[in-house]
């Protein structure tokens, strides 16, 4: 009794599983299209990727079960407007004909933001800092200008005046420095 309890609830689970047929398709802008519904009679069966259990591959086919008709609208004749049932069938869901996720181009558009903000603060930072450093090589220079004699640590820490070699140094390096931040 228990052994047919357990194949009725197999066989009803079966069931369900077909009612929850995928189609998978490329649309006109080379993006893949999932649904449970077929695409539109504007998709070549070349671009259908995979179709639910039942479905022959043969345009105007039907499924094997009780379920509708699946690609099952004629084409209207030459000069002929599509019957109002033709259109609706033939439309996919709103999600599937722009085929894109409104939601997903929300969140992908808001990451670029992000990411614009991010480099503009870096880039409004690294011009900060530059202008800074030009600040300084400006003071350090007018320094070196004045003729005095300037003191700076030694390799042991103790502050010396520097000679002449190192006072040239020190004025090649912060002119550099304003060369390259000014």
């Amino acid at each position: 009794m228990k052994l047919i309890k357990l194949l009725l609830i197999c066989v009803a689970m079966g069931a369900g599983a077909s009612a929850m047929a995928q189609w998978q398709w490329i649309d006109k802008d080379g993006r893949k299209v999932f649904s449970d519904r077929p695409p539109g009679l504007d998709v070549p069966d070349k671009n259908i990727l995979k179709r639910p259990k039942g479905y022959g591959g043969v345009p105007g086919a039907k499924t094997s079960g009780t379920g509708p008709a699946l690609r099952d609208v004629a084409a209207p004749e030459e000069g002929e407007a599509p019957a109002e049932g033709a259109a609706q069938a033939a439309k996919p869901t709103a999600k599937v004909a722009s085929g894109k996720d409104k939601e997903l181009e929300a969140k992908k558009a808001a990451e670029d933001k992000a990411k614009a903000d991010a480099d503009k603060a870096a880039k409004e930072k690294q011009a900060a800092a530059k202008a800074d450093n030009c600040k300084r090589a400006q003071q350090a220079k007018a320094m070196y200008d004045t003729g005095k004699a300037i003191r700076a640590p030694n390799e042991k820490g103790e502050m010396v005046f520097q000679n002449a070699e190192q006072r040239a140094a020190e004025i090649k390096r912060t002119d550099e420095a304003i060369f390259n931040n000014c």
